[in-house]
């Protein structure tokens, strides 16, 4: 997919896009848990409705995205303005349930279904055309550095606005949506391109499970695993960790994020001068460990310690995890065509198979265990992703 002129326009439009789904992308689903803690008072209730929620966003998005591929066909700047609409909407329903409106409990849940259907619905229309090659350059830029910054900061201002201002929680999601309708604007001056986008829907979900597919799938599954316990599981298990502070989860994200800056750069040039750099098994180590140490955390800090140890050791293009926007993108900063398709499916069942485990565990054991595993899980998953992907490099 092609760059033409606008290309300042499309960078623009990813800076307010990752901004705005920093500062607001998990927070969206812990008050989505909020909701369900309120009303049912239950915690491993509201664990499960919320997984279960995040679960159908996940199959929206799996049965839309072969749907938004051929619409790529009518124009690629049309797909990628929709979803970011569709974005925008999806805040602005978290929003109005923080307005001066009072709402019966059945609009409630509606306004949750309604962010639901719109965040699975964005997922799928939001195609973004950029290179590999700017994203591998961009650690050297320090326009680039600058930018991630300000991406960093936004979830503790975000967590500072939600307590510290009256009004806090509607003033952070409409500014949110705001911010996204500001990036929709913001693709005007980018020229519209055409994909041939060449599968139809019942032929891309006859490539999802080809068997000459089978070994990318498979990866694109345990990528799934991981997105699903780092943007949803994680987060939770840390928000409870914290007493259910915004104020506090916003520090930690912002922390973790900005001291990973300095401890990538240490971690690379240790495995660098050690010759591991490109080893799958110290790669996989790292992963794996990283995951299991979040088992022991029980403190702000020890929150803050497995978070930076994570982000240190792992690249985000690798398992198409933007870590600083919380987003999971299936492109993964390569040029987008039928098999990104297939990349997004198979990230969608992976976060949905994961979200099946945890709500089972939650309503049959305890919230302990189902966290627990679904770590556990995502440990394996991403070992097991490492050795898969250097396999899938192999062959290709």
């Amino acid at each position: 997919m092609a760059l033409r002129k606008g290309d300042s326009s499309l960078a623009l439009h990813r800076l307010l896009f990752r901004c705005a789904l920093s500062a607001g992308n998990i927070f969206a689903w812990m008050v989505v848990f909020r909701v369900f803690f309120v009303s049912a008072n239950n915690l491993e209730e509201s664990l499960a409705g919320v997984a279960a929620l995040y679960a159908l966003s996940q199959v929206i998005t799996f049965f839309l995205t072969p749907l938004t591929g051929m619409a790529l066909r009518r124009g690629v700047k049309r797909a990628l303005t929709f979803g970011t609409l569709a974005c925008a909407g999806a805040f602005i329903a978290i929003a109005a349930l923080f307005s001066e409106t009072t709402f019966s409990r059945e609009s409630v849940f509606w306004l949750v279904a309604l962010f639901t259907v719109m965040h699975g619905m964005s997922r799928a229309l939001y195609w973004v055309p950029y290179k590999t090659a700017e994203a591998q350059s961009a650690e050297q830029s320090p326009s680039t550095l600058a930018r991630e910054a300000l991406v960093a900061l936004m979830p503790a201002i975000a967590g500072y606005v939600f307590l510290a201002i009256t009004h806090g929680p509607f003033i952070v999601f409409a500014t949110i949506a705001a911010g996204i309708v500001a990036a929709a604007l913001a693709l005007f001056p980018f020229d519209e391109s055409y994909e041939p986008f060449e599968w139809t829907f019942m032929q891309t979900l006859r490539e999802f499970v080809a068997r000459r597919n089978n070994l990318a799938v498979g990866l694109f599954i345990l990528d799934g695993f991981q997105g699903a316990a780092l943007l949803l599981i994680w987060p939770l298990a840390a928000f409870l960790l914290l007493k259910q502070s915004f104020v506090s989860l916003g520090a930690i994200l912002t922390a973790t994020l900005c001291v990973t800056f300095l401890a990538r750069f240490i971690v690379r040039n240790i495995l660098r001068a050690l010759g591991s750099e490109k080893s799958p098994t110290i790669t996989a180590a790292l992963v794996f460990s990283s995951w299991i140490l979040r088992l022991a955390a029980a403190s702000p800090i020890q929150i803050l310690a497995v978070d930076i140890y994570y982000n240190a050791g792992t690249s985000p293009r690798r398992y198409s995890i933007d870590s600083y926007a919380y987003e999971q993108s299936a492109d993964g900063g390569h040029f987008v065509d039928e098999y990104t398709a297939i990349k997004e499916m198979g990230l969608a069942i992976g976060r949905i198979v994961l979200c099946i485990l945890f709500i089972t565990l939650a309503l049959m054991t305890v919230e302990s265990l189902a966290f627990a595993a679904s770590l556990l899980v995502a440990a394996i998953a991403a070992a097991w992703s490492v050795f898969l992907a250097n396999r899938l490099q192999k062959v290709l």
